[in-house]
């Protein structure tokens, strides 16, 4: 089953690097808002620009795919994949602001009142 839908929601875990075919993708796991669920979001170089660390907030778009597998404790679980071709991402707290810009001075009329 495949599908385009959008999620949103915090990176748990800092991207992972890997290669598909000749290209080299990023693998960012996502826990969705309103769902709770986690999605294994794939980054394609198109979208290699963009910075994403662990605790961000992404919005992604794209094909949605489902895949059953077993986890470490050897249990059935359904994996929720992405290929995104729309990336957003907003740096989470743990991120450095962007540096302050100066405000202009207000223009000396003469007068009581600066505007």
């Amino acid at each position: 089953m495949s599908e385009y839908i959008t999620i949103a929601g915090i990176v748990q875990f800092d991207p992972r690097t890997r290669q598909a075919g000749d290209k080299s993708v990023r693998d960012v796991l996502i826990r969705a808002i309103g769902s709770n669920k986690n999605f294994s979001v794939t980054v394609w170089p198109e979208n290699g620009h963009i910075n994403i660390s662990k605790g961000d907030f992404v919005v992604a778009d794209g094909k949605f795919s489902t895949s059953v597998g077993q986890n470490k404790a050897g249990e059935q679980v359904t994996y929720n994949n992405l290929s995104a071709t729309t990336v957003i991402c907003l740096p989470g707290s743990g991120a450095s602001a962007p540096a302050a810009q100066p405000v202009a001075a207000a223009a000396n009329t003469g007068d009581e009142f600066p505007f």
